[in-house]
């Protein structure tokens, strides 16, 4: 009987290290809260994204089981002289292709946060209603800049959630990295790694017993 159970402990652990699983992110991992200041961003992987010429800025992107989170600043010093873009941010889920428009963005005061309409232009303009933003411009000596988050539900691109496929962002206007959706899925490298260590303890345990006898 005890062999019957080392051989099938052995057997599921071998099936769980080959079998491609993925799990989706509780919702809300990040815990990020649009409201201007920014701080939920520390924390979390930026990337720089910049041309041969000019400041070089800034972005991350992350997402959950519900929402795709989108940081952008067009300044990572905190020092130079570039206003805020309003077009052409290429977010891509999966095969599907949205370029996002800000909306009501054209007239932000200095030291304020401005509230922003995010416009899906991919397939008509779309108003994206349920996605909130905000867009903070930074003016002082010797710099003025912005700094933008935003929350996308999935539902409000007709897109399922992150889980199986992957989501970047491309801004052309401000370089032409992409940046790819950190989070949403464990990936089957985790499970695969606790199947590996169940086998291999039923194997030793199974060893163990014959050196024994």
């Amino acid at each position: 009987m005890r062999k019957i159970i080392f051989t099938l402990m052995i057997l599921f652990g071998v099936g769980m290290s080959l079998e491609p699983t993925v799990v989706s992110a509780a919702t809300d991992d990040f815990n990020i809260k649009i409201d201007g200041k920014f701080s939920d961003w520390d924390d979390k992987p930026k990337h720089d994204v910049y041309y041969d010429f000019g400041p070089v800025k800034e972005a991350s992107l992350l997402a959950d089981d519900k929402y795709i989170y989108y940081y952008v600043s067009t300044s990572k010093s905190h020092k130079d002289n570039l206003g805020f873009q309003t077009v052409d941010y290429q977010l891509k889920i999966g095969n599907r292709l949205h370029v996002i428009y800000i909306k009501n963005a054209w007239d932000i005061k200095p030291n304020q946060n401005t509230k922003v309409l995010l416009q899906d232009t991919s397939n008509g303009d779309r108003n994206l209603v349920n996605s909130p933003a905000i867009v903070h411009r930074f003016v002082g000596p010797g710099y003025d800049y912005a700094v933008m988050e935003c929350r996308i539900p999935y539902e409000e691109l007709d897109a399922a959630s992150m889980a199986g496929q992957d989501i970047s962002m491309k801004t052309p206007q401000l370089g032409m990295q992409i940046i790819t959706a950190v989070g949403g899925s464990t990936g089957p490298f985790v499970l695969a790694g606790v199947g590996v260590v169940i086998a291999t303890f039923g194997i030793f345990k199974y060893r163990k017993r014959k050196i024994i006898k």
